[in-house]
Order: structure tokens, then sequence, then C-alpha cells
């Protein structure tokens, strides 16, 4: 389940089962199990991934002759986000930044506006073919994959705010000046505050796959 990625959980499961009945084979836990899968918490590295525990499952499993015994060793994993987060995430919120910084200019220079909005856009488009690689192909929408269509968007309001300024600035100043001041005041503040929902919602839905780095946004 990659629904929270890259900001996931992942639970790694390894199932044992008996072939035969109970009456002649059971599994028991040897008493250095714990201490070597302790020592292997420690020592073990999966490159992208923190081990964070493991959990071993005792059970039964049924079937026409009769119950036999099973168990799973279940070792819990989070993902090292702090390569999406430095390299995809600070980027591109950065690209965001300067595309809204526009309405600090004056909405007269049409030109100097729309150059800066329109090269932030392509930047963008740009940018997210560099880390397309990077990026798992599902037919769901991940966070990230949330966060950056909520960028494209947000990359796209600038263009046509800049346009309807320069055209009330010539036809009614007054209202230029207000949707300006709405634009730096809510802009950039609700874009943020979009990408903190996306994060909030995905792992509302799947806290069972969500990272301790962000499960804290919906405690249980």
């Amino acid at each position: 389940n990659l629904e929270t990625f890259p900001f996931d959980k992942q639970r790694l499961i390894i199932p044992f089962q008996s072939l035969i009945g109970l009456d002649e084979h059971t599994f028991y836990l040897n008493p250095d199990t714990n201490e070597s899968l302790d020592f292997f918490l420690k020592t073990a590295s999966i490159e992208g991934w923190k081990i964070i525990d493991f959990r071993i499952n005792e059970s039964l499993i049924y079937d026409r002759y009769g119950p036999k015994a099973g168990q799973s060793l279940e070792i819990i994993v989070e993902r090292k986000h702090g390569y999406y987060l430095y390299k995809v995430l600070i980027p591109i919120i950065l690209i965001l930044m300067i595309c809204w910084s526009v309405v600090w200019i004056d909405p007269r220079e049409l030109e100097s506006r729309l150059t800066i909005t329109i090269v932030c856009l392509l930047s963008l488009i740009a940018y997210n073919f560099v880390i397309d690689s990077e990026l798992p192909k599902l037919e769901y929408l991940t966070v990230l994959d949330l966060i950056i269509l909520t960028s494209y968007f947000y990359a796209t309001i600038p263009n046509f705010l800049t346009i309807l300024s320069f055209n009330l600035s010539k036809t009614d100043p007054e209202r230029c000046k207000r949707y300006e001041q709405y634009a730096k005041k809510y802009g950039p503040t609700s874009y943020i505050l979009a990408v903190l929902l996306i994060i909030f919602f995905r792992v509302a839905t799947n806290p069972d796959h969500a990272a301790a780095s962000v499960a804290w946004m919906f405690p249980r």
C-alpha cells in the first residue's frame, strides 16, 4: 500500500506453515529467537528503509486434513523519506514561492509578471520529468502525486491573476488592489495548507501504512 508514499510504513511478512498435522509436528520458538531478531534490528540494513520492529504471530491453519501449525515473522519498516523531502518536495515548494512572488510586482508590469509565472510553470513541468523515474507507477494517487497535481494547479493561478490584475488596473484600480492583497495574503499560505491537508487525509485513511513522522497528525 503506497497511498502515503513517500511517508509510508510497510509490513514484511514471512509465513511458516507445517505440511503435517499438529499430532505429528508443531512449531516452537527457540530461546535465542528474540535475541537474534533484536540483533537483526540493530545491525541489518535495507537501502532506503528503516527497520522499526518485528512481531512473531502464531496461528492455526485448517484444511480438510485438520489443524496445522503456522507462524509468521512480521518485520515493520518505514521508508527513509529524506530524499523525497529535500530533493523533490522542497524544490517544488520553492518554485511555487517564486511563481507567487509576482503579486509583489506592479500589476501594470504584465510582461515581467508573465515571464516569471510561465518560466516557473515550465520549470515545474521539466522538474516533474526529471523526478518521474523516482516515482512508483500506480493506478491510484499517492501523497506525492497529489502534491504535484496541486502544485500544477497553484502554478497556473498567478498567470490568470496577472492578466486579470493588468486589465483591472486600467478599469477598476480599487478592485485590482483588493485582489492583489488577497493573493499576497492567501496564495502561498493556502498552498502550504493544501499540502498539509493532503498528507493529513492520506494518513487518516491509511494510518497503518503511515510513517511515525506523519502519523502524529492523526493519533489513534
